[in-house]
């Protein structure tokens, strides 16, 4: 489709003056950074993204390749925005150009199914523009593993009325808002710097002005009035309210692919303390938690009693064969309340005669490793462990690497992480907890899959429990956005969330998404939260849980409707219509 080919004198003044494309691009972009961490002046979410919006506005964008000038924006966008993807390792510099270079394509995409909305179908710029946004959200969320940190409504957390509506429409319909308002801004400047003569009607009159920013204000109104609403219904102030009291235990290690023994027993001594500390201080402590892979023993075991010949095993693993569940067990019974770890799982299992030989050492076992939690009662019994589902590449697995085995040579990583299969819920003292590792509450489409498996299954969660270690970025505005993808989930799922997190930030969120308490970054701290359990009447704790991301599919397959029409205009070189 040429959305380019009208003459550039029948366009706006504006579009042939100082602005350009590029000019726009980057002004849009300048402002939407500003509303994320570290700056965080969120009310700029509503306005940044309507200079994008200006250009998809116009009869024909100015410059000869006026989607390219778009990409260069929202690849800056991104650039400056998650800057910190750089701080893990000295090579992630590579990956933060691929993933800026990627995630800026979605900015020309979403201009350009806008404009086929307004210009073949004659929808409205503040209808066009949201649709295509958040169909793509959707789309962001799980191409390529899916990252959907630093979205507008992360903005938002503060403005606690406006983020209710996720509890139904997810952090998409809050999204959707937010660009339906930038977008109707848009329309009202586009009217107002709109030549006299090329509309009937005066550009700048009440009416006109009126009508392009109406639907954007009543549906502001609508979803705070949504959100007073719940904030109201689900403020639960009764004394005879249940409560889990729990203990989030936070070290300042540092991040590091190579630890060594010293330094990790240093940890696990500087982390029983902590615990013992938060026990002392409270004693309706139910339940102690340590962050992602912070009980530095790795928990090696297996099925039936199988034990893996020794002499193969090097002296570490063979001590740890037994002794971490040992270790473990002691800690709960010394502090008399239980723990839930963040660790290395591996599982051992002889290997089966027909089973294909996959090592040139041919060893008469097999393994797995995971990113696991491990969960132990007062007693010091095993609960339940839980694997993390969703792995990062390059952070606990290779891509490729089966087909490109040059590339271990150029990644830190030594080994190769499974991801788990499903939820696990860990019921303590009546209490049921549901937990989750790192990014995993960046993706709302997993903890929802989370939550509602363990609704069918007649364990809902009362806590969702996030285990993490955001050391790697060293105190930067991830830890900010992390936990903002954290409050949404907590909404979502009407579920309170805690976050255990290395050097921060652990927090307490509440099922109404509001930040109780949190810890300060790059700081040793033991936060004990006293978490409000809200009543369960039915066995999925709200809509979205319920139905999932209806709304954000709906929008997607407008978007593949509207891509469909603009494939066949390009084929047919079909113009743009000015309006």
């Amino acid at each position: 489709m040429d959305t380019t080919s009208l003459p550039q004198s029948d366009a706006p003044a504006v579009a042939a003056g100082r602005w350009t494309t590029l000019g726009l691009g980057m002004f849009g972009a300048l402002l939407c950074y500003l509303a994320h961490p570290p700056i965080g002046w969120s009310w700029l979410a509503w306005i940044g993204p309507a200079a994008w919006f200006y250009v998809a506005r116009l009869p024909a964008m100015p410059g000869k390749r006026p989607y390219r000038a778009l990409w260069l924006a929202g690849t800056c966008y991104w650039m400056a925005t998650v800057q910190w993807i750089r701080l893990p390792h000295e090579l992630n510099i590579f990956g933060l150009f691929l993933l800026a270079g990627y995630l800026g394509a979605y900015l020309p995409l979403i201009v350009g199914l806008s404009r086929v909305a307004m210009f073949r179908l004659g929808v409205p710029l503040w209808l066009a523009a949201p649709i295509a946004w958040t169909g793509l959200e959707w789309i962001r969320a799980r191409l390529m593993t899916g990252f959907l940190m630093a979205s507008l409504a992360h903005t938002q957390i503060r403005f606690t009325p406006i983020i209710q509506i996720a509890d139904i429409l997810g952090e998409y319909g809050v999204t959707f808002l937010i660009v339906m308002v930038a977008s109707a801004i848009a329309e009202a400047a586009y009217r107002i710097s709109e030549p006299r003569g090329s509309s009937p009607r005066s550009p700048r009159s009440p009416g006109r002005m009126l009508a392009a920013i109406a639907p954007a204000i009543l549906a502001f109104i609508a979803a705070y009035a949504y959100g007073q609403f719940q904030i109201t219904k689900q403020s639960y102030t009764s004394p005879e309210a249940k409560t889990a009291t729990v203990a989030l235990i936070q070290s300042d290690m540092l991040a590091d692919w190579k630890g060594t023994p010293e330094r990790d027993e240093a940890v696990m001594v500087q982390m029983a303390e902590l615990s013992r500390q938060a026990v002392s201080e409270n004693e309706q402590v139910g339940l102690i938690v340590w962050p992602e892979t912070m009980f530095r023993r790795t928990y090696h075991h297996s099925n039936d009693g199988y034990r893996p010949p020794q002499e193969l095993l090097t002296q570490s693993v063979a001590e740890m064969f037994g002794g971490t569940a040992a270790y473990l067990g002691q800690l709960t019974r010394e502090l008399n309340v239980p723990v839930l770890v963040g660790l290395d799982r591996v599982y051992w299992a002889p290997r089966a005669k027909d089973a294909p030989q996959t090592d040139e050492r041919n060893f008469p076992f097999t393994y797995e490793q995971f990113n696991s939690s491990a969960a132990y009662d007062r007693a010091g019994t095993l609960v339940g462990t839980y694997d993390k589902m969703h792995l990062l590449p390059f952070g606990e697995y290779i891509p490729f690497v089966r087909w490109l085995p040059f590339l271990r040579h150029y990644s830190p990583i030594t080994g190769g992480a499974q991801p788990g299969v499903g939820a696990t819920a860990i019921e303590i003292d009546g209490v049921v907890y549901s937990p989750n590792i790192c990014y995993e509450t960046v993706l709302p489409h997993l903890i929802r899959r989370q939550v509602a498996e363990l609704a069918v299954a007649g364990k809902t969660p009362d806590v969702l429990v996030n285990l993490t270690n955001d050391a790697w970025y060293w105190g930067s505005s991830e830890l900010d956005m992390h936990l903002a993808s954290g409050v949404f989930r907590a909404v979502e799922m009407r579920t309170p969330l805690v976050v255990s997190a290395n050097r921060g930030l652990s927090a307490h969120v509440d099922h109404l998404g509001r930040v109780v308490a949190a810890t300060e970054r790059d700081v040793p701290a033991a936060l004990v939260a006293t978490v409000t359990l809200p009543p369960r009447t039915t066995a999925y704790p709200s809509p979205f849980a319920a139905w999932g991301d209806w709304f954000a599919l709906a929008c997607l397959v407008c978007c593949m409707v509207l891509a469909i029409i603009g494939w066949r205009d390009r084929r047919k070189k079909r113009p743009v219509q000015r309006e």
